[in-house]
């Protein structure tokens, strides 16, 4: 053997050992922080106080006993998170709310419900997991039916109360089919409210109300000028009641609202008071301070029930009597034209 090739082969133990070496320092490391964390753990138990167990990308790095300091503590990370020792949900969270997985293997993480889907329909056996119900939310290998309807859901009326509560109504009648306990009056009390035109600055300059912030104008009487409200601050409400279970589908295709039908989680849409498409002219602009948002005064929200192959089921805040129906087609392009506005819960 050559004296160069002892060398190279003196050279290439060393560097083993050296990784092994390496190795077995980090294994010690993390067995050392790991029974430092049951430590604490069993300290916090021992003293009765609440343990704030901190996860970077769900692997738990710390533990406190106040919330405050932990909360100060997992802000310095990305995608860290908090939860009681204990409790499976998260009392905060910094990840993205949805992740797609194949089988067991975690593929991305999403903040927009449509961008996941989207993204786990390219894949065989996907899953969508959605952090803030801790749960499954969408499997490809459900199979969805060609029609499928949802009964005794509750049909309320806005009126006489609310001349333009429309919204606020569809969203009590998902929630009492929830077995929720509230009434219209107290959700048209909590929605965000916007004026429908006020100046800003002393400026002179007119403003309208952005629906996307909050509800525009007066819900209660035609006597004063109002519109309506549109999906955010509605999603906004029923977390309220129902935490992380409340669920926002806006964006998706109208197809994908079919699933958690068939799951009996009715669906919040907004559409137009015709269940068809509107022409131009029947559209305006609020000018709000983020800029126009198209609006139309023909703006309605119902609760979808059921579909099938002709015929989508609602229940009409504004015709309590019975649960109606109407052309696929065009309910769909009306819906389509309003935003793809859509809100449910997590079957």
């Amino acid at each position: 053997m050559q004296k160069s090739e002892k060398i190279i082969i003196i050279f290439l133990l060393i560097c083993i050992i050296i990784v092994n070496i390496f190795i077995f320092f980090i294994y010690k490391m993390n067995i050392d922080m790991d029974k430092s964390l049951e430590n604490k753990i069993v300290y916090v138990t021992k003293t009765g106080k609440t343990a704030y167990e901190i996860y970077q990308n769900d692997k738990i790095i710390e533990i406190f006993d106040n919330y405050e300091e932990a909360l100060e503590y997992a802000k310095k990370y990305e995608n860290s998170s908090i939860k009681k020792s204990g409790d499976y949900k998260w009392v905060w969270d910094s990840n993205p709310p949805y992740e797609v997985y194949q089988g067991y293997n975690l593929l991305k993480k999403f903040v927009d419900y449509k961008e996941a889907l989207e993204y786990a329909k390219k894949y065989e056996n996907s899953t969508i997991f959605f952090r803030e119900s801790n749960t499954f939310i969408w499997d490809s290998n459900t199979k969805i039916p060609n029609n499928y309807q949802i009964y005794n859901v509750p049909r309320i009326s806005q009126y006489p109360e609310l001349f333009r509560g429309c919204e606020v109504t569809s969203l009590t009648m998902l929630l009492n089919y929830k077995g929720i306990n509230v009434n219209k009056m107290e959700l048209a009390e909590k929605i965000k409210k916007e004026p429908f035109i006020f100046t800003l600055n002393n400026n002179n300059i007119k403003y309208n109300g952005n629906p996307h912030q909050g509800f525009v104008g007066d819900i209660y009487s035609k006597e004063n000028d109002g519109y309506g409200v549109y999906n955010e601050p509605i999603y906004e409400l029923l977390k309220q009641y129902i935490g992380g279970e409340a669920l926002n589908l806006t964006g998706a295709n109208f197809k994908d609202l079919y699933y958690y039908i068939n799951k009996n989680s009715p669906i919040w849409v907004i559409i137009n008071s015709r269940f068809k498409p509107l022409s131009e002219d029947e559209f305006d602009y609020l000018n709000t301070t983020r800029g126009n948002v198209k609006m139309t005064y023909r703006e309605h929200s119902v609760l979808i029930t059921g579909y099938d192959n002709e015929y989508i089921y609602y229940n009409d805040p504004m015709y309590p009597d019975m649960t109606y129906k109407k052309n696929k087609n065009e309910f769909i392009k009306a819906w389509e034209q309003m935003g793809k506005q859509a809100i449910t819960y997590v079957p």
